[in-house]
């Protein structure tokens, strides 16, 4: 398989790879960058060089250039192959494959951290990303919500009982998600236990430092951060059914609030965060939602989702 092969096609390649080729081409001096500038300091296995020196691809390597590379590695995010085929598609060994597969992920990690639309991690993070969002003359309207990903079940018991899902019936690690109503990720929370309630995830993991209005669901019950304007639908009460104005409000408040949802399948059209990782080594299975949820955000910056008022 050969970025050659696919960049005319423009069905194939964003299958393959989850961008356009209008958008792989914007990535790709970012990438070219990040790329010469890690492995002027590093090898190819992440081990910090003696000495600087200019980096050069070998004409023997089976990415042989800075296109291909970028191609391999968002094949792998996209399809979430075993490696051994993934190795084979590419015409190398699956011990080069993994190699390739961890340095060019944190590569791309750094090249999304310089395009500048990597979500937050941290409060201070979202602190200073949410008061980029504010102004004097309106609130910034933010939505939130969690998202659960599947893993192999753990061998320890323990853990096994920490990340199982009542919910989806398996294994699983969440994250919450916080966007803007233009569909820009703002933060994404540290990645937890699977049974972990959305709710607890709020009251623990992030706050907001600024007034703004904060839309979302049921699951959310009683989550009323100081200086926050919540909407959030109206649940039915005990013995009774909603009238006509409460089943109205219920719907205006859910036909916006879908845009949370629509940003998550967004993100795990990469199937690495949609089906079970596999991958173990360097924290990966940790990192690699927010990697993807900034792919999805330099999608967006590139070409803005529009919505029906």
């Amino acid at each position: 398989m050969k970025y050659t092969e696919h960049q005319k096609n423009e069905k194939s390649f964003r299958s393959l790879t989850g961008f356009s080729h209008e958008h792989f081409m914007s990535l790709l001096p970012i990438f070219e960058q990040a790329h010469n500038e890690y492995l002027t300091h590093y090898d190819m296995n992440g081990n910090y060089r003696n000495g600087q020196r200019s980096f050069t691809i070998y004409k023997n390597s089976p990415l042989p250039t800075i296109a291909e590379r970028l191609f391999f590695i968002l094949v792998y995010l996209k399809n979430n192959p075993l490696q051994e085929y993934h190795a084979a598609c590419f015409n190398m060994d699956q011990k080069h494959c993994n190699s390739f597969i961890h340095v060019l992920h944190r590569i791309l990690e750094q090249c999304l951290h310089n395009a500048d639309v990597m979500p937050a991690e941290t409060q201070k993070e979202f602190g200073k990303l949410l008061k980029e969002q504010t102004s004097e003359a309106t609130l910034p309207i933010l939505l939130h919500d969690g998202t659960e990903r599947e893993i192999p079940r753990p061998v320890d018991w323990d853990q096994q009982q920490e990340n199982y899902s009542g919910k989806k019936k398996k294994h699983t690690l969440k994250n919450a998600v916080i966007i803007t109503s233009c569909c820009l990720i703002l933060f994404v929370s540290p990645s937890v236990c699977g049974k972990m309630h959305d709710k607890k995830i709020a009251d623990t993991m992030y706050s907001f430092p600024y007034a703004c209005r904060l839309y979302q669901d049921t699951g959310y019950q009683g989550y009323r951060p100081e200086g926050v304007l919540i909407f959030q639908p109206m649940k039915k009460p005990r013995g009774r059914e909603l009238t006509q104005e409460e089943k109205d409000y219920n719907k205006n408040i859910s036909s916006f609030r879908v845009r949370v949802e629509h940003v998550i399948g967004s993100v795990k059209r990469m199937r690495i965060v949609k089906d079970e990782c596999r991958l173990r080594a360097n924290n990966f299975v940790q990192r690699i939602f927010r990697t993807c949820a900034a792919m999805h955000n330099f999608k967006i910056k590139i070409k803005p989702w529009v919505y029906e008022n």
